[in-house]
């Protein structure tokens, strides 16, 4: 790891664990024992810098979520994987982003929508491989489909605009929104893991 990476890694850690705002260049200079005109030299600014960690950080959540798919028995079951671990970091996400929102817009623009479009190209490669697996409906848009479920994903763990019904968590909403959408695309087999993968994520414990 060169000294440029190994900034952008702890600096990382710094704005997720103290806060975006609240973290300086000198608090991160002084943290990694370089010079203040180091970090200037080599990112610029606190908004360059911030840029090149919240990106690092979104793609070490990104390598995390592929690498707990490596025992998925079918990519309908990775998405479940993925999909799951999208919820687990919601709470660290909205906060990240929505300090971002607040005190740096570009920078939370620009990640949005680089973040949209790798989500996009994921979830496409995962959706045509359900097709050609079987499990979903060769008639489905694909496109439609990426767009339907990255906007409740967004609205879920992002915007926060959904209206839940009283008592129900947003993990369980979400679990039985994606398995619905997932229903209404999928090929007999498909349904029939789709209920099996919902079964067990369904934290009532009864997948109905």
């Amino acid at each position: 790891m060169t000294q440029k990476e190994r900034i952008i890694a702890q600096a990382m850690q710094m704005f997720v664990s103290q806060g975006i705002k609240s973290v300086r260049m000198d608090d991160i200079a002084q943290q990694l024992g370089v010079s203040k005109r180091t970090l200037y030299e080599f990112f610029g600014d606190k908004e360059s810098l911030l840029y090149l960690t919240m990106e690092y950080f979104f793609e070490c959540k990104r390598i995390e979520r592929q690498n707990a798919c490596a025992g998925a028995q079918n990519v309908l079951e990775a998405m479940f994987i993925v999909l799951g671990r999208i919820m687990d970091d919601a709470e660290v996400i909205h906060r990240l982003l929505g300090n971002l929102r607040k005190f740096y817009p570009a920078v939370h623009e620009r990640l949005l929508r680089e973040g949209s479009a790798k989500c996009r190209c994921d979830l496409g490669e995962m959706l045509r491989q359900e097709i050609a697996d079987g499990l979903f409906l060769r008639t489905i848009n694909v496109d439609l489909v990426i767009s339907v479920l990255y906007y409740t994903a967004s609205a879920v763990t992002e915007r926060k605009d959904l209206l839940l019904p009283e008592g129900m968590s947003e993990r369980e909403a979400f679990v039985q929104i994606v398995s619905n959408i997932f229903r209404g695309i999928s090929t007999s087999e498909g349904v029939r893991l789709v209920d099996d993968y919902r079964r067990r994520l369904d934290p009532s414990g009864d997948g109905e």
